[in-house]
This record gives C-alpha cells, sequence and structure tokens, in this order.
C-alpha cells in the first residue's frame, strides 16, 4: 500500500462483519439506548407527579426560549441595516453595512459577546434553550441554581467546546494585579527537575478491611485520608510549593490545601489551571505544565485571545482546512496556539506526498499554506489531494487587521465602541480595557474554490492499529495503563472538487477497548466494546445531544449522593450540557447492513456515534465504548462544517420521552430526558466509512471479559 494510500485509505472496508460481531456491536455505543432493567415498585402517584412538574418546568424554559429567540432575530435584522467599521492596521478606515462589505470581499466576524458556534443558532420558532446557559459561561457569569453548581468548580471552559469572549479574555490580560503574582514566584526549582520527572496527585488510602462480614467482598477499604503513591523528595515538594503558589495567583487554591503536597485540594485547583491552559487534566507536574508554569502569564492570555479570534474567524469564514491533513499546522503573529495535547499528529515526510513541506502549494516557512487548500504541484492524477492550513493564516490576517501583535498591543482598542442595546442610552460601565465593536468587516485570504453552501463530502474512519491482547490489571483491579499506539486511529473529512477530492482535515479519535462493566450479580469486570467497521451514514447533526448508559455501566457512575444520604441521577453526564458523554455535539451512525432489491440501503442504528466528550484525553488514548470521539471545539467545527456546507433541514429540539430506573444501594433513582437534541437533519446524509485497519493479534482474546476483584 502506498503512503498516500496508507495515510488516506482509498476504498472500502470489506463489509460489515459477521453477524454474531454485528449482534455486540450493538452494545458497543457509548451511547447505547436500552430498555430499563426490572426495578423495585416506585410509587406511581409520586413519580406521575415529579413528572408532570418536569414537563411543567420544561414547558416555561421552552417558551421564554422563544421569546428570547424573537428578540434575538429582531436585534438581528435591525443591525442588519446599520453601519459597521472596517479594520486595518487597528483602526476603523471607514464604515458599510454588512451586505455592502460582503460585496466587496471582506468578511464580517462577530466580535461579540453574545457569539456561540454556529451549531447553537436558533429561529424565533425553533429556539436553542441551552444557549442563553452556553452565553453564560462564555462570559463567566454564574448564577444561582444547580445548573451552575458545577460551572462554578470549572470556571475555564474551552477544553469542553465553550470558548471564552473576547472581551473577558481582555479583561484577564489587563489584570496587572494576577500577572504581578505570577512574576513574583520564585518557581526556577521547575527548571531543575529532570525532564522524565512527573510528580503525581496524592492517592485514597487503602488499609484491610477490618470487618470480618465484609472483608471477602471489600478486602480493602479507604481511610478518608490522601497520601503519596510515592515519597516526594525535597526538590520535588519545593517544585509543588512553586506550583502552589502559581496557583493562588488564579484563586485555585483552597485555604485547606497543605504546602509542599499534592493533596485533593491541590490537585482539584490543578486541573481547573489545566483546563485553562489546555492541557491533560491528570492534576499531575508534568514537562508540559512546568513549560506553562515557567511561561509568562500575559503570553498566555495572549494565545488565549488569539485562540478566540481563531474560532470567530472559522465562524465567520466556514472554513476547516487546519493543517491536520499535512500534518503542519500555521502559527498566528508567530506562535504556536495550541498545546501539545490539542495539536495535530504528526506525519512522517515520506506520508506528506505532494503536501509535504518545501514542496510548491505546502506550507512555507511562515506557516503560509497555499491560497486554495489543496497543494498546487501534484500528480494531477491523484485522487486525494491533503488541504494546508488555511485557519492560521485567516487568523493571523484578522489579528493584524485588529492590531493583535503581542500582549501589550493585544490591550490597545482604537476601535469605535459597541453601539448600546436597544432602549439603552449608554452602554454599562465595565471594568478593564474599552470593549470591543459587536461586529467588524476584515480583508481576509479568499476561500478555496470548492467551498459552498452544497458540497458533496464524505468521512472516513481509519482504525489504525488495532491491538487485540487482554489488558493487564494491576494489584487495585485497575486496567493498566498503556500508551497510545503509533499509528492512531483517525477521522477525515473530504470535499469533492472537479475529478479529485480534498481532504479537509485528518484528526485523531478513538475506536473501541475494554471499558469497565457491571455484571447482573453486581461484580465488576473489563470488557472488550469493539467499534463497528463498514459503510454508514450521517443523518443529522446533534447539538446539545443527551446519552442514554450502556448496559453493563456501572450504577456508581451514573448516580451522585445528596446531602441527606439519598442518591439523584448524574445529569451532568446524562446532559445536555458540557460535561454530557456526548460533549455538545454528536453526529449518529445508521449502519449500512445490505441493500434491498432496488438497491436502497437497509439501515440500523448501532448507537455509534461521532461526538466530543468531556473526557478529552480519551481521544489520545483511543479508547471508547465504541464510539468516534473528538476534541469538542473539533467536534462543533466539523458540525458547523456539515450544516453550512451542505443541504439540510434545521429540526430544532428533538422530544423523547426516555426513562430508565436504577437501583442502588437499595434506592431508586430515574434516569430521564425529555429532548434527544437540536437538531440539523442533513438531505441526503453524509456517507462515512469505517475502515478495519491494521489488526493485530487474536480475536479471541476479545471474547471474554476479564473479571475485575476490587469495585471502583
Amino acid at each position: 500500500m502506498s503512503p498516500v494510500q496508507r495515510r488516506f485509505r482509498i476504498g472500502r472496508a470489506h463489509g460489515v462483519r459477521a453477524t454474531a460481531l454485528m449482534l455486540a456491536g450493538l452494545l458497543a455505543g457509548a451511547g447505547q439506548t436500552t430498555q430499563a432493567a426490572p426495578a423495585a415498585p416506585v410509587d406511581k402517584e409520586e413519580a406521575a407527579a415529579a413528572k408532570a412538574a418536569a414537563k411543567e418546568k420544561a414547558a416555561k424554559v421552552l417558551a421564554a426560549a422563544k421569546e428570547a429567540a424573537a428578540k434575538e432575530a429582531a436585534a438581528a435584522q435591525a443591525a442588519a441595516s446599520q453601519p459597521i467599521p472596517v479594520i486595518e492596521g487597528g483602526r476603523a478606515t471607514r464604515q458599510l453595512t454588512a451586505e455592502a462589505a460582503r460585496k466587496e470581499g471582506l468578511t464580517v466576524v462577530d466580535l461579540s459577546d453574545d457569539w456561540l458556534p454556529y451549531v447553537f443558532s436558533q429561529t424565533p420558532d425553533k429556539p436553542q434553550p441551552l444557549r442563553p446557559f452556553l452565553l453564560d459561561l462564555a462570559n463567566g457569569r454564574t448564577r444561582q441554581g444547580k445548573q451552575y453548581a458545577r460551572p462554578r468548580e470549572d470556571r475555564f471552559f474551552e477544553v469542553f467546546g465553550i470558548f471564552p469572549s473576547l472581551n473577558m479574555v481582555r479583561r484577564r490580560l489587563a489584570d496587572k494585579k494576577r500577572h504581578a503574582c505570577h512574576d513574583k514566584v520564585k518557581d526556577a526549582v521547575l527548571e531543575e527537575l529532570a525532564p522524565k520527572n512527573v510528580i503525581p496527585p496524592e492517592e485514597l488510602e487503602k488499609v484491610p478491611n477490618p470487618n470480618p462480614e465484609t472483608r471477602a467482598e471489600t478486602p480493602m477499604v479507604t481511610t478518608g485520608r490522601t497520601i503519596s503513591p510515592r515519597p516526594l523528595t525535597e526538590q520535588e515538594k519545593r517544585a509543588v510549593i512553586a506550583m502552589q503558589a502559581h496557583l493562588r495567583c488564579e484563586d485555585m487554591l483552597r485555604g485547606k490545601s497543605t504546602p509542599g503536597r499534592m493533596d485533593r485540594w491541590t490537585a482539584e485547583g490543578l486541573k481547573v489551571y489545566q483546563h485553562l491552559h489546555q492541557l491533560a487534566d491528570n492534576s499531575k507536574i508534568d514537562l508540559d505544565l512546568r513549560a506553562v508554569l515557567l511561561g509568562d502569564s500575559r503570553e498566555h492570555d495572549f494565545r488565549l485571545l488569539l485562540r478566540v479570534l481563531r474560532e470567530r474567524i472559522v465562524d465567520a469564514t466556514g472554513l476547516l482546512e487546519d493543517g491536520s491533513a499535512v500534518g503542519v499546522q500555521g502559527q498566528v503573529q508567530g506562535r504556536t496556539l495550541d498545546s501539545p495535547e490539542f495539536q495535530p499528529l504528526a506525519v512522517e515526510v515520506e506520508k506528506r506526498a505532494a503536501g509535504a513541506p518545501g514542496a510548491a502549494g505546502a506550507p512555507a516557512a511562515n506557516g503560509a499554506p497555499a491560497a486554495n487548500g489543496a497543494p498546487a504541484a501534484v500528480d494531477a492524477s491523484a485522487k486525494i489531494r491533503p488541504a494546508s492550513d488555511l485557519i492560521a493564516p485567516a487568523t493571523h490576517a484578522a489579528a493584524e487587521a485588529l492590531g493583535w501583535k503581542s500582549p501589550e498591543t493585544g490591550l490597545a482598542n482604537n476601535l469605535p465602541p459597541p453601539a448600546p442595546a436597544s432602549g439603552k442610552k449608554k452602554a454599562a460601565k465595565v471594568k478593564g480595557p474599552a470593549p470591543l465593536p459587536t461586529t467588524v468587516a476584515i480583508k481576509l485570504p479568499p476561500l478555496p474554490p470548492y467551498h459552498g453552501p452544497k458540497m458533496e463530502l464524505r468521512a472516513e474512519i481509519d482504525r489504525g492499529e488495532v491491538v487485540l491482547e487482554r489488558p493487564k490489571v494491576d494489584a487495585a483491579g485497575h486496567k493498566k495503563w498503556k500508551p497510545p499506539v503509533a499509528d492512531r486511529p483517525t477521522i477525515t473529512l473530504y470535499a469533492k472538487a472537479g475529478d479529485h477530492e480534498v481532504a479537509l482535515m485528518r484528526w485523531p479519535t478513538t475506536i473501541g477497548g475494554w471499558k469497565m462493566f457491571e455484571k447482573k450479580d453486581g461484580t465488576m469486570a473489563l470488557k472488550y466494546k469493539d467499534s463497528v467497521t463498514g459503510d454508514a451514514l450521517w443523518p443529522e447533526v446533534l447539538a446539545t445531544p443527551t446519552w442514554h448508559p450502556a448496559p453493563g455501566m456501572p450504577t456508581k457512575r451514573l448516580v451522585v449522593k445528596r446531602g441527606d444520604g439519598s442518591f439523584e441521577p448524574k445529569t451532568e453526564i446524562i446532559g445536555p450540557g458540557y460535561r454530557a458523554a456526548y460533549g455538545l455535539v454528536a453526529i449518529p451512525h445508521l449502519q449500512i447492513m445490505e441493500k434491498n432489491a432496488q438497491g436502497e440501503p437497509q439501515l440500523m442504528d448501532l448507537r455509534i456515534r461521532t461526538h466530543g466528550t468531556p473526557g478529552y484525553r480519551a481521544v489520545k488514548r483511543g479508547e471508547s465504548n465504541g464510539c468516534h470521539r473528538l476534541h469538542n471545539f473539533e467536534a462543533l467545527r466539523m458540525a458547523a462544517f456539515l450544516v453550512k456546507h451542505h443541504e439540510h433541514v434545521r429540526d430544532g429540539l428533538v422530544p423523547e420521552d426516555y426513562v430508565r430506573t436504577l437501583t442502588y444501594k437499595g434506592q431508586q433513582v430515574a434516569l430521564e430526558s425529555e429532548s434527544k437534541g437540536y437538531r440539523f437533519k442533513l438531505t441526503p446524509p453524509v456517507p462515512v466509512t469505517v475502515l478495519e485497519g491494521d489488526i493485530k493479534g487474536d480475536a479471541k482474546s476479545v471474547k471474554r471479559m476479564v473479571p475485575l476483584a476490587a469495585v471502583p
């Protein structure tokens, strides 16, 4: 197989597997919908009253959403006739209406605090009820109520797909007191640590169970204390103290934390800090974290500002080409914006083919790719041409127009202030730099000629190296960590462009793997969840989707304990919300099982999805319950691209009546959802193929469960 074929595998998989494997696939999806398991009797009148109250509340929320959507539409219509500034070199040179600006080849960019990715858009008759909540998160607003309890802990949501507003980031950048605090931290010890030195968080202390009645079932119990998995050296303790000082500068460290210890409070604060900086949220002091801690906090804020601007540019232009198809991402203002966790997969030189650096049409030394996104000097007979990075140069051009070249110029604002809201004489005063205008027109590089509202698209998921072997379990009964395979699973979206196709992007994704499974007798085991190969269709895009747990999902993971000792459903994982198992967007797969005599495909929903995920580190590991996870901002980008560049119908919220009753420690807990999500129906569906990949090992090794002695 040639390098190009290996990288963008041409052709189809070898059909759908045997019946036994297809049946196994029914249980593979992370979003498995099932009938409820038999449960103990419940008070029917009480349950009916609770359900009626929930429906009444949902109806009020929907009515309020419709009213808000109508106001938003009216404001947008009124603003359409108002002139907006044309920005060049950090100044407004003239004013045009949005329509006139587009006719001149300018791009209209939304800089307002009310911006969200396109898949969260709405119409007066089809509102998006979660939109106000997401806007609150984007602007750092937390209100009273249960819905905001977790956001108050998380604080930063970029890794979950919700970028902060530009004005909010600029206020962070202008916070001199916080920057001065970071400057004063004595953190040279962080440079003294060896590159491979990793300081782990403390773990719950476990001791032999003193109760003879439960000792056989639970040999070890926790004491409530945490201890380090290994003794820390004096140097490491000083490194922890330096890290804790940086957390205090960000108000991320609770007073109960102990200096020099990676205790629970320190680990929680560190995870928030890692979310802020696009790092793996493992609560460890590793090389990536140390690089950020030693960096300039002003520079970190400026890179965040550029990343936020990049998403606005992606939304305004409809671009998806980020350089991942050639493995080379351009810089913006001389900076690589993404952390290693989120950077494109590297591609070996011999696999870059026509897109190799130095070849005509490939990214130049300054990171500027070919203008049309497809390398110019390629074999005319090539069926697939990988696109270079178009997003970075567009973002760079926007930053140049705004005058954002450094942290200092990122605060300068010679732009006209935003117009006051309707009915208000003056805009509300805010601390920090003057707010940006809500909308501007900017000259950006031209879009590639194959872009359009009705593009012919298809997707391909290459499973990469599929290693079939039973996992190893440690003494505590947990699956031992394994490094990701070298040939990781990837997803590529292709666009038809004349006599060839353009590979728009190539992102890491996930396939099946060994996952925790609760058997009928309550014991735990590891079960291999396979990903379904073959041809399928993407019929729709679901924004703010809800998730239904698969059979065997450990019940403990689906409930949370109230203060009174009772249990309630863990709604954040069910959704809708940024921490739902599907993230904020999901694309269902309808598997093509066979074709009838008329050549029509016979479809089945095996509960496989391409979706975002709150557990974004799983993307690097490449494992899931069979679904294809993406980093959240990438999932939102691709979903928006499908909607903007493919024929579709906006259906809005899709109602459903899902109820599943769980029994946990003698209590009943009801999982419910009344909406499947906000649907954009793709007409026609987009074809997707999941390739077999390079399978290594014996398939028999994954047919049986691996029992676990310990309950998680």
